[in-house]
């Protein structure tokens, strides 16, 4: 008997923490949609100020940076190029390592490349971090109303059930959007990223070996 009355103290207070979580829910997925929209607002500005750079315009650029006489004609070169704004940044950083010894530049240019990767590893923590919490609040919002809904079966109530489900289904319909649509964007990314990165060690290692004063 005791253990029991144990139990149904319990499953009281499971039950009590389950359905205050709702509303924490319901706000947290609110609060995706709006994110996930600055995201998509964000990924269709990058995109439009992006430019693909194509093998041959890449050659043409090693070969005029391996031709150069001074730092300031390589960085004359970088800027005439199509190369998007934040490459030519890093790029730049990396053409005033001019002064520094070999070893000293070789080991300050690694820390720059670094740190753009680190950039865009953060950018890209936070639709992934999206994707997986978005997912977790669809799914929790789905389960929650689901024990306040059977319960009103076992009493014959069909409205509560009803509400209980539009709820449910509403949750899932949302946390799956935003993770779907968050996941795709930070696919799109990486593959920039990705070229991006590619990109940079390339044309570095091209300053790097160019013999200008």
């Amino acid at each position: 008997m005791t253990a029991m009355t144990g139990t149904g103290i319990l499953s009281t207070v499971i039950n009590v923490v389950a359905e205050s979580l709702l509303i924490p829910v319901l706000i947290l997925l609110v609060i995706f949609i709006l994110l996930v929209l600055v995201e998509v607002g964000g990924t269709l500005a990058e995109y439009s100020n992006r430019t693909k750079i194509s093998d041959e315009e890449l050659d043409n650029i090693i070969n005029s940076i391996a031709v150069s006489k001074s730092s300031e004609e390589i960085k004359r070169i970088i800027n005439d190029s199509k190369i998007n704004k934040e490459s030519k940044n890093v790029l730049m950083k990396i053409i005033n390592t001019s002064n520094l010894k070999e070893n000293t530049r070789e080991a300050y240019v690694r820390k720059i490349i670094e740190n753009q990767e680190y950039a865009y590893a953060k950018t890209l923590r936070k639709t992934e971090l999206l994707t997986r919490v978005s997912s977790g609040c669809g799914l929790l919002g789905t389960l929650i109303p689901l024990g306040p809904g059977l319960a009103s079966l076992g009493t014959g109530d069909i409205a509560t059930l009803s509400a209980q489900l539009i709820v449910a289904f509403n949750t899932t319909t949302v946390g799956l959007s935003c993770s779907l649509v968050a996941h795709v964007i930070s696919k799109i990314r990486k593959m920039w990223y990705k070229d991006d990165t590619g990109l940079i060690y390339t044309i570095s290692e091209a300053i790097l070996e160019a013999n200008y004063d």
